[in-house]
Parts: C-alpha cells; structure tokens; sequence
C-alpha cells in the first residue's frame, strides 16, 4: 500500500503540471453510499473483507474541466475478528476478539479528470476517469490507558486519503460515479473497542513498534454517488478566440 500511495502522489503532481487552469467556476453536491473494510492486525491485506455499509454526501468546488476541489462527510463501517484461518498473530493469542464500529469520515481532496470533463466548448467531454489525493480526518472513540484505569474519548486523527474512480455526465445539471478512495491512518487502534481493552489496553495483539509506514490502520471506502450541479458561472462568449 506504500508503493501504491507513493504513484498516486508522483501521478498527482505530472497531472497538476498539465491542467489548463482556465476558470470554469461551479459547485455539485449529492450523496454517496457503498461499502467499507479495515486493513490492520486483523486483517493484513484482504480487499473487501467484512465489509460494512458506508454512506454521506459530497461537495465539489470545480475549477475547470480537470480539476476540482472536493469536499465529503459520512460514515464508513468497519469490524473483524480473531481467530481466522491463515491469520496467526504473535504470542500464540488464543482469545477470541471482535470489534464492529462506525468511524466518522471527512476528506478535504483535490480530483484531477484524466480526460477533458463537462467542457465548456466540447459537448462530447461527458465521461473520464479521475484520481484524488488530499487530506482527512477520522472521529471515533480511542480507549486509554491512565494509571490502570481503562477510559474513551472521543478524537480526531489524520489521514491521508487516494484513490482513483470514474464519472458520467448524465444531463447538464447530474453526474453519476464511481469511486474506490483509500484512507491510511496514522494509529494502530482502530480495531480496538469496548470491553476488550481490558485485555488488551494499547494494542489488540502486541504489535507495539508502530512506525510511520508501517503497521498503522488502513481503511477503504468504495461507493457510487450522485451530483448535482447547483450553482454555474457562465462562460463569457469568446467570439471565436
């Protein structure tokens, strides 16, 4: 997954050099629903594992044909479990584990179209792949440990959200996509919950060098969505030029 966050920022910035920044002012909004699931200790690297529903609205502020800053709030679902055939986690843990939560999901991330999209001069411009990257931010409740008292609290921590999808301008005032947008985090806690920090107070099964790159959560959101154009500054007539 490192490999794969580090081509979209490479991929990002060539796209960025070769955007037209011609204005093209107009803001969409609408709602997106779909799945999600965790990567983490309890399951390293299965896509789509345990997935859980996954829901919220968007914002998109569009500059131009390529570009657009997006806005999105949900929710995104996420739960595992322990044992599971050909997972065997450190220590020969042998209690069973369970966790089944709702993260908070707010992404602040630029959209870059891989084709011209909804141009004002070229009609056909309805269809194109895009990539995003920016900056999120995930509220949810992380469980502490203070002088052997198990306590929550509620807490916003970063992430860094990427990924990639496709979208369709259906009429001139809908567009309809689809999107696969990763999220990695910079905590190891997501998986824990309730009562089992009391077995388990930092970490559910001992992974305790937590690192930049490594062993830090992973979550994924892929949805469809609607957007609707509401409010549209009009080109002014160019006269050929």
């Amino acid at each position: 997954m490192q490999k794969l966050l580090s081509f979209f920022i490479w991929l990002g910035v060539g796209l960025l050099a070769s955007v037209d920044l011609e204005a093209q002012t107009r803001l969409e909004a609408g709602p997106y629903i779909g799945v999600s699931w965790y990567n983490g200790d309890l399951n390293p690297n299965r896509m789509f594992a345990s997935p859980e529903p996954a829901y919220g609205g968007l914002a998109k502020y569009v500059f131009n044909d390529r570009m657009a800053l997006r806005l999105t709030l949900g929710a995104a679902g996420i739960s595992g479990s322990y044992p599971q055939k050909e997972l065997f986690l450190p220590e020969n843990r042998s209690v069973p584990y369970s966790f089944d939560r709702t993260l908070l999901d707010m992404t602040t991330m630029l959209e870059i179209s891989l084709f011209p999209y909804d141009h004002p001069v070229k009609r056909d411009a309805v269809f194109s792949p895009y990539m995003a990257f920016g900056l999120g931010s995930v509220f949810y409740k992380r469980y502490t440990e203070d002088h052997g008292n198990h306590d929550e609290k509620s807490s916003f921590v970063l992430s860094l959200p990427f990924g990639a999808g496709v979208k369709w301008k259906v009429t001139d005032w809908m567009s309809l996509g689809a999107e696969w947008i990763l999220r990695k985090t910079f905590v190891d806690d997501l998986d824990l919950v309730g009562q089992n920090t009391a077995v388990y107070p930092s970490n559910p099964y001992g992974f305790e060098h937590t690192t930049f790159t490594h062993n830090n959560d992973w979550y994924s959101v892929v949805a469809v969505y609607a957007a609707f154009t509401i409010f549209s500054r009009s080109e002014q007539c160019r006269d050929g030029f």
